[in-house]
């Protein structure tokens, strides 16, 4: 894992062979959960979180930023140790309806998600932290993106990675909408990006240097 500071640990995922996302930590007076991933490859983060000396079963709260498979399914572990769940509405509604059959077409089965609340645009309390919700379409029809203020990172999701953004050709995906997205987040003020896929990008500059890229180069097509 990565610390990425005090109390926020991102957990790349690294295989090559097997589609899974990136996690994040944020200990404190609600440990935390972003996107735990597939199910059954969540026993890769929870032993790395016990490498790290922090308690899987201690988190009681995950929140997703989309609702794939790849970063949502491994919430019902969590849930049924008793944390509470969340997603945004709309996403949630997507589930289940048309990004459901998505799903279902790949041979998955649509994750089953008992949420505990809804994740609304505005300011979000975990505990000691102050948090702000953004949400942003474009990979899914209601995918969200985390701003820790205090540390001044961003977890984004499949919104954008180093180099890229997520892909809009599955259902509910739109092109014109993730442009709006990712312009509008690139607003805020970031020394931290935490994407969904791939590495970290660390220092102002260098997150500031990532969007233009992005802008420029991808956006036109």
């Amino acid at each position: 894992a990565m610390k990425v500071f005090d109390e926020i640990y991102f957990y790349p995922w690294e295989s090559m062979t097997e589609n899974n996302c990136n996690s994040v930590f944020i200990d404190g007076s609600v440990p935390t959960i972003i996107d735990p991933g597939h199910a059954h490859l969540l026993d890769a983060l929870l032993q790395a979180m016990e490498e790290d000396g922090v308690s899987p079963e201690r988190v009681k709260l995950v929140l997703n930023t989309h609702g794939h498979p790849d970063h949502c399914e491994g919430s019902a572990w969590f849930k049924e140790r008793g944390a509470m769940v969340a997603i945004s509405e709309v996403e949630d509604e997507f589930l289940r309806g048309a990004g459901g059959e998505v799903y279902r077409a790949f041979g998955m089965q649509v994750p089953d998600i008992r949420l505990d609340f809804y994740l609304q645009e505005g300011e979000l309390d975990i505990g000691s932290r102050a948090a702000e919700i953004f949400i942003t379409p474009g990979h899914t029809p209601a995918s969200l993106c985390i701003y820790v203020k205090a540390e001044k990172a961003l977890i984004v999701g499949d919104l954008i990675f180093q180099g890229g953004v997520g892909r809009v050709d599955l259902p509910g995906g739109n092109g014109a909408l993730l442009k709006k997205s990712i312009t509008r987040v690139s607003q805020l003020d970031v020394e931290h990006l935490l994407p969904g896929h791939g590495p970290v990008i660390s220092g102002k500059e260098k997150v500031a240097a990532n969007f233009r890229f992005i802008q420029q180069a991808l956006f036109p097509m």
